[in-house]
Formats: C-alpha cells, sequence, structure tokens
C-alpha cells in the first residue's frame, strides 16, 4: 500500500535474464536464442538483439539515439540504490518484489522486456517466433512462482502467424495462469489488426475472458513504426518516443473500433498501456466525427460510434505524473483508466511514481482509488 491505497501496477515489467531461451527454447529452436549485444555506447538494459540473421534495436544501433539511451539509464540509476541491487542479482524476482514494497505496489501485471523485443521483426519466420513466445511465458510462469499473489503476467503472443497466437493464448491462460495476453498495436508484414485474418484470435481471445493489453516496444525494427521517422536526424530519439506510443495507440484503437472488431465481438476487453492518455478525449472526438462522415460509405459498417466502444469494452493506462489527467477525467469519466510505474525502465519515476500519482491535483481521493486499484482489479478480473 501507498499512504493507504492499496496499488495494483497494469504493466509492470521484467528485466528478463540474456539466457532465458538458450534454457527455455525448445528443440530445434534453441539455434534461435537472442543474442545480446552492448556495446560501449549502449546502456547495459538497451542492447542490440541478434536473433539468427535479424538485428533488432534501431536505437541501440545508433551511436546519436544510443547515447541518449545511455544518458537516460545514467540518471535513472543515481535516483535510487535499489537499480545498482536489482541490476546485480539479473533483476530476479526477489529483487523485483523488494521494488515493489519500496514504491507501494501490492499487485504488479507483468507485462515483460525483451518477450516483446524479441517478436519485433516483420521478417521472422512464424514458427520461430512463436517458439520465442511460448519460451518466455513459461520462463515468466516460473518467475512468478516466487510470489504468485503478488506477481501475475500478461502473456507474450507472436502476431506472425495466427494459428500459432490462438494455441499459445489457450496455452498461457488455461494451463500458466496469464491474466491478459499482450497484443502489438503496430502492423506486422503490412497486417493490420482489424485484417479479417485476426478475427478467429479475437474469437479466442473473447472465449477465455482475458483481455488484449495494447502496448508498443522502443525497438523500431518493425518497418511500419512511426519513429522510424526520425531515427536519423537531430534529437530523433526525443521526437520519436514522443509520438511512438500515443500515436500507435490511435492506430490501433482505430482499428478495434472503427475496423468492426469490438462490434464482432462485444465481450473482448483491451487496455492501452504505456501510452499516456491525454490524447484519448480529442481522439474519441476525432474518431467519431471521421465516422460520421465517411462512415456511411465504408466498406464495413458498425452499430455504433467508435467512442462508444471505448467505454463499453476498453481502459488506458496513465502515466504516475500525467497532469492532464485531471482534463482526461472531466472529459471521460474514471472507470475506464489505470496507471502503470514502468518499473524497471529507465524512462519510468521508481521510486517515486505512485507517489506522484498521488501527489496529482484535481483528482479526487475516490478518484485515485479507482484507478490505483478498482479499474485495474476489474480489467484483470482480479476481485
Amino acid at each position: 500500500m501507498k499512504n493507504g491505497y492499496r496499488v495494483m501496477d497494469s504493466d509492470l515489467h521484467t528485466m528478463e535474464p540474456d539466457g532465458l531461451w538458450e534454457t527455455y527454447l525448445e528443440e530445434p529452436f534453441r539455434k534461435f536464442a537472442p543474442k545480446f549485444l552492448r556495446g560501449t555506447e549502449n546502456a547495459p538494459n538497451q542492447p542490440v538483439i541478434k536473433i539468427g540473421d535479424l538485428e533488432l534495436g534501431e536505437m541501440s544501433k545508433r551511436p546519436r539515439t544510443a547515447a541518449v539511451g545511455k544518458d537516460l539509464h545514467q540518471r535513472a540509476f543515481a535516483r535510487h540504490p535499489h537499480y545498482d541491487v536489482a541490476h546485480a542479482r539479473g533483476y530476479d524476482a526477489e529483487s523485483h518484489v523488494v521494488a515493489m514494497d519500496i514504491e507501494g505496489i501490492d499487485v504488479g501485471i507483468l507485462y515483460g522486456t525483451r518477450g516483446r523485443q524479441v517478436q519485433m521483426h516483420d521478417d521472422h519466420d512464424p514458427e520461430v517466433a512463436a517458439a520465442l513466445a511460448r519460451a518466455h511465458n513459461n520462463w515468466t510462469h516460473d518467475y512468478c512462482q516466487y510470489d504468485p499473489a503478488r506477481l501475475k503476467f500478461a502473456a507474450q503472443l507472436s502476431f506472425h502467424g495466427i494459428p500459432g497466437a490462438i494455441t499459445e493464448a489457450r496455452r498461457a491462460v488455461r494451463e500458466l495462469g496469464a491474466v491478459a495476453v499482450i497484443g502489438n498495436p503496430n502492423p506486422i508484414n503490412g497486417r493490420h489488426i482489424h485484417d479479417p485474418a485476426f478475427e478467429p484470435l479475437w474469437s479466442a481471445i473473447e472465449e477465455l475472458g482475458v483481455p488484449i493489453g495494447f502496448h508498443p516496444t522502443g525497438q523500431s525494427s518493425l518497418r511500419d513504426d512511426i519513429a522510424r521517422r526520425y531515427l536519423d536526424t537531430p534529437n530523433g530519439r526525443v521526437i520519436g518516443v514522443a509520438g511512438r506510443n500515443p500515436i500507435e495507440h490511435m492506430m490501433a484503437f482505430g482499428s478495434m473500433a472503427a475496423g468492426g472488431v469490438l462490434e464482432r465481438h462485444p465481450a473482448l476487453r483491451c487496455a492501452f498501456l504505456e501510452g499516456t492518455c491525454g490524447w484519448l478525449p480529442w481522439y474519441l472526438w476525432r474518431l467519431d466525427e471521421a465516422w460520421e462522415k465517411f462512415g456511411p460509405g465504408s466498406d464495413v459498417q458498425i452499430s455504433q460510434l467508435p467512442s462508444q466502444y471505448f467505454f463499453r469494452q476498453c481502459y488506458i493506462a496513465t502515466d504516475a505524473d500525467e497532469k492532464p489527467l485531471r482534463q482526461v477525467i472531466e472529459a471521460i469519466g474514471d472507470d475506464s483508466i489505470v496507471v502503470s510505474t514502468d518499473y524497471p525502465h529507465s524512462d519510468g519515476l521508481f521510486p517515486h511514481a505512485i507517489e506522484e500519482f498521488i501527489a496529482l491535483e484535481g483528482v479526487s481521493e475516490k478518484t485515485k482509488q479507482k484507478i490505483l486499484w478498482d479499474n485495474c482489479a476489474r480489467l484483470y478480473q482480479l476481485t
């Protein structure tokens, strides 16, 4: 607890060990175990990832953007000695729970770090990508056994092959106890998430009764990634990071709502995580306006305005220090907002994230309790 508030982090992260896939990949896929390449220009937690002949980590490959990440890493570690402790312990489960105690988090939903990153290349063989996801989910399940009452996890899926994603979603939820599955908002190989090929996956997740948490990554190794526009420009990391997550989430919600997915799957719950929430009221209005003008002549019809699907089926995460939150609450209410701290990532606010959230002005105590616990518990059905 923190200052009398129960706290559930909607999107806490692990920092997985380099040897995870070498240990957990089954044959014949072990030869594709990712290798993590760290140079003097890179932050230790932002390596280039090599999988077979593929290299991931566009920000880490370029000296000017790698230097920005290294500087951020150093400033984060200077904030609290636990960073050094956790790093020395390989970010194991024990150090993770200690970090939760320091921050005041009662329950964390783990979304991983490397588990998402290793999926972020269009040219993965679907069978290899599916094997990488299975190995990661097995490791995360074992990680959570340190304190299963406090550590829950969202299962990684590979969107490169839909049949494999369906199989893994069912296995991860029914056998491993995952409380959500992770969705990538970007297109992979040009296929958007409202493409008809995804329909069997949405049906399977709807049947499982768990939410899909959409979460971008910082790799920029997918061909369709908004931050790729700025990779080789001055201050490109600043511009790319500021825009990527919110914009990718806008497009993902547009696919799910205006693309007809939520119309066809009324029991499917979606969360849009680590992309801030300040953009949401404007975009709901904008998408509704676009539907009123262009929807009647479109090939896929929906029975409600796009914004209505958000209120019926969706949640969004606020950053702990997001000052526009008060305006968001005035516009859309407080029933669909959750919070995350982003530990142990360098751009998080550990160990002061929850303190900063509680100190936000213009947000009532009742609303803070809903965002810190009630809404998240309802999203993940952990009531």
